[in-house]
């Protein structure tokens, strides 16, 4: 029996729609503060693995509001909505990570439960970890951030040659599209941005992070074709490259904690998807990128609780 061949769209279509169901919690000592007899509801939101939390900050500010006099910009009330974070399982979650990225990299590595569904989040309004996030910026900054990734992705693959030539109101089109949710709208832009230059049929190199619980974030240069071999490089050969130069620039560097750089002793997940191992990096990069054009790649060791 055949099996019927998937189109590329169609998997850019399914991730784009992929959805995480969210509940929001307020914070034991941000409840004591409520202004009435019974404490808030959680608020339950389906979000995009895409967006980042900034994005939606102003919906949970607002349902918030409702249990205390005036609302959260009232500063009558001690509450500031610059001091508004986000934690799971005692951890401050970073603004500028995609929510997907986030939820992959700590629910697989610190969740206790086999069902990480619905993802429970603290909301705190005091108390902000200043050592340990920056505070969420209003949405300009947050295109501004997002521009600034898809141009640094642009750069790796193509010298910066595609988005350079693009318009104004291209760059607009993307945001507004990721903004509003809008499929079609990204990728008629999008489309540009996965075409090859120099008469190349590959990027220059992949535009890649990988995350590790406790760790920064890895990225190094890497091209998805060994020219010398004439052969397509996999997921494994990025993995193994980059964990190997992470393990020699921490030993040149005394780090007390060397990564493990055994690929075998992790468990793989992009989009929440763990894709094999021998995948070409390039259509890994064509098809399972991020909005900002990076292969976000969450490495959860084995014998990590979970």
């Amino acid at each position: 029996m055949s099996i019927p061949q998937i189109d590329d769209k169609e998997i850019t279509r399914e991730l784009w729609q992929s959805r995480l169901p969210v509940r929001f919690i307020l914070s034991d000592e941000d409840t004591t503060k409520v202004n009435r007899s019974e404490s808030p509801e959680p608020l339950y939101l389906m979000l995009s693995r895409h967006i980042y939390f900034p994005c939606i900050v102003e919906k949970i500010s607002r349902y918030y509001s409702n249990y205390f006099k005036g609302n959260l910009n009232d500063p009558t009330n001690n509450i500031n909505l610059n001091n508004l974070w986000f934690e799971y399982e005692s951890i401050p979650l970073k603004w500028h990570y995609p929510i997907g990225v986030l939820y992959d990299l700590y629910t697989s590595s610190l969740s206790t439960s086999s069902s990480h569904l619905p993802w429970q989040i603290i909301v705190h309004l005091s108390k902000f970890p200043e050592s340990e996030l920056i505070r969420f910026p209003d949405i300009e900054c947050i295109e501004s951030h997002y521009m600034t990734t898809l141009k640094e992705a642009d750069a790796l693959k193509h010298k910066g040659q595609i988005i350079g030539d693009m318009q104004k109101r291209d760059h607009k089109q993307l945001w507004n599209s990721l903004l509003q949710d809008k499929y079609e709208g990204f990728w008629n832009i999008n489309m540009k941005l996965m075409a090859y230059t120099e008469n190349l049929k590959y990027f220059r190199y992949i535009p890649f992070r990988i995350y590790i619980l406790d760790k920064p974030f890895i990225q190094k240069l890497f091209s998805p074709y060994d020219v010398e071999h004439s052969k397509w490089l996999t997921l494994f050969d990025l993995l193994q490259y980059s964990l190997d130069h992470e393990v020699k620039c921490e030993k040149s560097s005394n780090e007390k904690k060397i990564t493990n750089n055994n690929v075998d002793d992790y468990r793989v997940i992009i989009h929440g998807v763990e894709p094999p191992l021998n995948t070409p990096v390039q259509w890994l990069s064509e098809c399972f990128s991020h909005p900002d054009n990076f292969l976000h790649i969450c490495l959860v060791e084995n014998h990590t609780r979970r």
